[in-house]
C-alpha cells in the first residue's frame, strides 16, 4: 500500500538515534539539513558520527547500551542496529507513546520511512517506494537531480519574492505560474 507523503517542520524537535554505525549515520546527515536536536544512544559510535557531532551543535552523544528511558520527551525515533527483536520492542514501545519511529530496513516496525531526498534551498523532493525497494527510489532521485535547472534555488527564491509583493489571488496565482514558466525556459540551457 502507498505511503502518504506528509511534510512536517523537525527544526528543534528532538530526535533519538539508537546505533552509531554507518546507517545511522546516513540517517543524521539526512536530518542535518532540517535542524532537529539529535541524540545518538549507541554502545560504540562510528568516528564519522563523532565528526559530524563536531560540525553540527546539536548532536550529543551517549556511548551506552539503550535504555527504554531513552525514549523520555522524543519527538522522532531511528532505530538503526541490526537486532531485530530491540527493533520490534522499541517499536512497540514507540506506538504506545505516539512516537513516530523508523527502524531501519524494517518496515514492519515503522510508522514513518526516509524518502530519499533532493534538498535544494527550500525546494525539497522526496521520493519513496513505500519503503518496498529503497534502491529505485535512490535512482529516481538522482533522475530528478539531473533534470532540474541547476540554478533552481534562484528561481525559487524569485517566485518567493513575487508571491511576497503580489496581493493573494487568482492573479497572483496566474502571475505566478506565468513566471514559472519564463524562469524554467531562462534556465533550462545553464
Amino acid at each position: 500500500m502507498p505511503l502518504f507523503p506528509m511534510f512536517v517542520e523537525i527544526e528543534g524537535k528532538n530526535v533519538l538515534v539508537v546505533g552509531g554505525g554507518t546507517v545511522a549515520q546516513r540517517k543524521i546527515e539526512k536530518l542535518i539539513p532540517f535542524k532537529p536536536k539529535i541524540e545518538v544512544v549507541a554502545k560504540s559510535i562510528n568516528e564519522d558520527i563523532k565528526r559530524l557531532a563536531k560540525d553540527y551543535k546539536d548532536i550529543f552523544l551517549n556511548e551506552r547500551a539503550f535504555d527504554f528511558s531513552d525514549l523520555e520527551n522524543r519527538d522522532i525515533v531511528i532505530v538503526a542496529v541490526d537486532d531485530l527483536a530491540l527493533q520490534k520492542e522499541i517499536y512497540e514501545e514507540c506506538v504506545k507513546r505516539k512516537i513516530p519511529v523508523n527502524s531501519v530496513d524494517s518496515p514492519d516496525y515503522c510508522s514513518f520511512i526516509f524518502p530519499a531526498l533532493v534538498i535544494k534551498g527550500d525546494l525539497v523532493i522526496g521520493i519513496s517506494t513505500s519503503g518496498t525497494v529503497p534502491g529505485l527510489s535512490a535512482k529516481v532521485r538522482k533522475h530528478i537531480e539531473k533534470s532540474l535547472p541547476e540554478n533552481i534555488e534562484e528561481i525559487l527564491n524569485e517566485l518567493k519574492y513575487i508571491r511576497e509583493i503580489l496581493p493573494k489571488g487568482e492573479e497572483r496565482q496566474k502571475v505566478i505560474l506565468q513566471k514559472v514558466e519564463e524562469l524554467f525556459e531562462k534556465f533550462k540551457d545553464i
